[in-house]
């Protein structure tokens, strides 16, 4: 009714010693020479009759063992080391055991190379296994067929639906009927308590003498064989054909190598009786000598020989095992000359064997030669190189040494720098501060006056203008600053001053002091910056002299470093320290040529009859116009920024001598220069909010311009316009005139000053463009100038020399002014 599970069984152990008590086995013995099976307690004992002995020694297999027969039952484990030992005799291309199946009823068995045990079965019926010891009857029931077990003749079978497979083979699809037909015979097979086998190759019998074990064990290996359910039954047929085939192929090429090998082992044994051990080995010695001699004989050129020639009979000896390689050498034959030679042409062949032989005794001795040459050159590298090994510990030594400070250095100002720029923002925005305050109140100033006028210009009557308190109080300082001014200019002695030329940068005490008190203070902490390291490291002096200790030391690695690119960069830090305080806009600002860092760059590297070619190849020459140019010019352009007034006389004299300085004597500072566009584009920007924001002409009729109030404000105004544009034009040979004349020309002169003038009387407009005149570069007013923005002025000059009257002194004065002026300008 119901199926038991599956049980494990151990399996046979494959591995195990085969001298372990149990294993099967077959053993000779010489007197009896009897075959020995043992006994398993899971099958059946067959006796068999056989019909004619094959042992060697004339015993009946009935007189040895009653010729009992066990099967060997194959499992699971069974399969796949048989699987496994196909894989390796297909890898190791080993020949299969011999096994050998002559007959249908007989049975050959080789169980060494002198026994062999023929078996034969007479009787019909189940095919009966082979007779072997334990461990070949496994490998020999391994490579049977698929199934050694059978069914017995009691047990029941299933007829099976040949007509079904029939139709399958030939491709006939199954159709329903077919399909149901199928089904009964399956259904019948349950009912019956069978199965139905899936190959028809492999059949399943049930015997009644078979134990429930078998028949369980059967199944699981049937289980565990891979079902092959896409292949037509004809094709799997001859595919069994071609392997018997090839399989009784093999088996007849293994009969050959037997009978070949048995030979052979005969023929060994015989010469190992004729012959000693001594005999073969002067047999085998004078073999090689013979051979030697041979070799040497057919080197040397054949010369005639009166001797006949007798072919020597080669001497061939069985060969042994231990000797094979010695008797399978080609037998010594002595040839003979068969062409005659005459004594000039075995000259010549030794000739041309010690040309050849020279020949190569020349190319050994060049070779010697050289390798004497090489070892000579060797021999001196090695000295010299202990000749220089103090040399090279010494500057291993230096260079570690400067390794270290550089490391040190690097540390120490990137330690330093965060200050450092702190230091140098509050010195900026100090005098920015002060110099913002000084324009703001200038404009203030210039607004405040334009108001008062314009309201008292706009009063109608006749009463006392209201001021506030604030614009009162700026009229009042304005006043008395100008007081001041004017009585420094009497006590001076200085000449003729014209009102609006002055620069009105007076400042309280107050104000003074505090401006002094905060700028000790940066100065102070500037001076504490590099208070906690040794000189080495926190002066330009320090440092030139461990990289000039350097140059001295070696001077190829010095320049092969880019020491003098990378020494402004360096010394940086250390020149900006010195200059926090430096301003080149005030008087007392100081020149550059009086710092000690400026002078200790100018002596680096110099050294006592250096010339003037020495100085050209130098690699420093550069090191200061790579200083100015990096370090001064950035330092400069911040300052115009912040602290340039184009106002101011002085400010613009002394700022635009010192860039003259610079270009003149550092030729690195150029049109190239990118730092140096930077500087000059911050000069224009300061120059265009100059003239938006500082200058203001009022203009007004001639009766307004008589009045007392108007007058003084109007010279002034124009004064100072005057004034900027001679600020402006201080710049020609810095910058472009072409740019210079869209700047200054343009916007001050056409636009403020030629309108302005046109509202005066022609000896007074005659004045002054005199006055314009002389600010003006004298290289603009000659014809061949560019620039075409002073055209208008030029023509206003004339119209004014035809317009005034040459009978006043006055006007006879300013007329000579005029045609000079135009003289010189056509």
């Amino acid at each position: 009714m119901f199926k038991k599970p599956k049980r494990n069984f151990r399996a046979r152990d494959f591995q195990g010693d085969d001298n372990e008590e149990g294993d099967d086995k077959v053993e000779t013995d010489p007197p009896a020479q009897k075959l020995q099976v043992p006994k398993k307690a899971a099958k059946e004992k067959k006796a068999e009759t056989v019909k004619q002995s094959m042992l060697s020694f004339g015993e009946d297999w009935d007189e040895g063992d009653d010729g009992e027969v066990f099967k060997v039952k194959k499992s699971a484990q069974s399969k796949k080391i048989k699987k496994q030992m196909t894989l390796e005799k297909k890898k190791k291309k080993e020949p299969k055991p011999e096994i050998k199946e002559t007959k249908p009823a007989e049975k050959v068995i080789t169980v060494n190379d002198a026994v062999t045990i023929k078996i034969k079965n007479p009787i019909a019926g189940p095919v009966p296994g082979k007779i072997l010891n334990g461990r070949e009857a496994e490998v020999a029931n391994y490579e049977g067929s698929e199934s050694d077990e059978e069914d017995g003749p009691n047990s029941h079978k299933f007829s099976h639906p040949d007509h079904v497979k029939f139709l399958l083979k030939s491709g006939h699809i199954p159709d329903a009927n077919l399909i149901h037909e199928a089904r009964k015979r399956r259904q019948k097979a349950r009912e019956m308590g069978d199965f139905i086998p899936l190959e028809e190759s492999a059949k399943t019998e049930s015997t009644e003498d078979k134990s429930r074990l078998i028949r369980e064990d059967a199944e699981d290996s049937e289980e565990e064989e891979r079902i092959n359910m896409a292949g037509i039954r004809s094709q799997k047929l001859d595919k069994q054909e071609r392997r018997e085939a090839f399989d009784a192929a093999q088996q007849s090429e293994n009969e050959e190598d037997l009978d070949g090998g048995e030979e052979d082992e005969w023929e060994n044994q015989q010469i190992r009786k004729a012959v000693s051990g001594a005999q073969l080995a002067a047999v085998q010695q004078e073999s090689m000598f013979m051979q030697q001699y041979m070799n040497s004989v057919q080197m040397l050129p054949q010369v005639p020989s009166f001797i006949p020639t007798v072919p020597v009979a080669p001497v061939t000896i069985a060969p042994t095992p231990d000797l094979d390689a010695v008797f399978t050498t080609k037998p010594l034959v002595f040839e003979g000359s068969s062409i005659t030679q005459n004594p000039q042409s075995v000259v010549k062949l030794l000739r041309e064997r010690l040309t050849s032989l020279e020949e190569v005794h020349r190319r050994h001795k060049l070779d010697r030669d050289a390798l004497k040459h090489e070892l000579q050159s060797l021999a001196e590298e090695n000295e010299r190189c202990k000749a220089e090994t103090p040399n090279l510990a010494q500057r291993f030594r230096f260079y570690q040494d400067l390794r270290g400070y550089v490391t040190d250095l690097v540390e120490c100002l990137d330690e330093k720098i965060p200050i450092l720029v702190e230091l140098e923002q509050r010195m900026l925005n100090l005098y920015g501060k002060r110099a913002q305050e000084l324009i703001s109140r200038r404009r203030q100033d210039v607004k405040d006056q334009a108001e008062e006028l314009s309201m008292s210009n706009s009063r109608l009557g006749g009463g006392v203008l209201k001021r506030d308190e604030v614009k009162a109080r700026r009229a009042a300082e304005r006043e008395g600053r100008r007081i001041r001014r004017v009585r420094a200019r009497e006590t001076k002695s200085l000449g003729k001053h014209v009102d609006g030329m002055s620069s009105d940068d007076e400042v309280t005490e107050r104000e003074a002091a505090n401006f002094r008190s905060q700028k000790e203070t940066i100065e102070q902490d500037a001076v504490r910056l590099f208070e906690d390291v040794v000189e080495d490291f926190s002066s330009v002096g320090g440092a030139l002299r461990k990289f000039n200790q350097w140059r001295t030391e070696d001077k190829t690695a010095y320049c092969e470093a880019y020491v003098s690119i990378t020494l402004p960069r360096i010394l940086a830090p250390f020149i900006r320290l010195d200059l926090v305080s430096w301003n080149p806009l005030l008087a007392n600002g100081g020149d550059l040529d009086q710092y000690p860092w400026y002078k200790s760059l100018m002596l680096y590297g110099v050294h006592q009859g250096e010339t003037e070619e020495m100085l050209k190849e130098d690699v420093d020459v550069q090191l200061v116009p790579r200083v100015i140019e990096k370090i001064i010019i950035p330092k400069l352009t911040q300052l115009i920024s912040s602290c340039w007034d184009p106002m101011s006389n002085s400010q613009t004299l002394l700022l635009v001598t010192l860039l003259t300085h610079l270009i003149q004597d550092h030729p690195t500072l150029g049109p190239e220069s990118k730092l140096l566009t930077s500087l000059f584009g911050t000069v224009i920007d300061k120059m265009k909010d100059s003239v938006e924001n500082d200058v203001y002409i009022p203009i007004y009729t001639k009766q307004t311009m008589e009045t007392n109030r108007w007058g003084p404000f109007f010279q002034r105004q124009f004064a100072s316009a005057v004034k900027l544009l001679t600020n402006l034009v201080r710049w020609q040979g810095l910058i472009s005139d072409t740019l210079l004349g869209q700047v200054a020309i343009d916007p001050v002169l056409n636009r403020y000053l030629l309108m302005s003038l046109r509202t005066l009387e022609p000896i007074e407009a005659s004045i002054k463009c005199h006055t314009i005149v002389n600010v003006l570069p004298r290289v603009w007013l000659h014809p061949s100038c560019p620039l075409t923005q002073l055209k208008p002025f030029l023509e206003f000059t004339k119209t004014v020399g035809k317009q005034m009257d040459s009978t006043s002194s006055m006007a006879r004065e300013a007329l000579n002014n005029i045609n000079k002026m135009l003289k010189y300008a056509s």
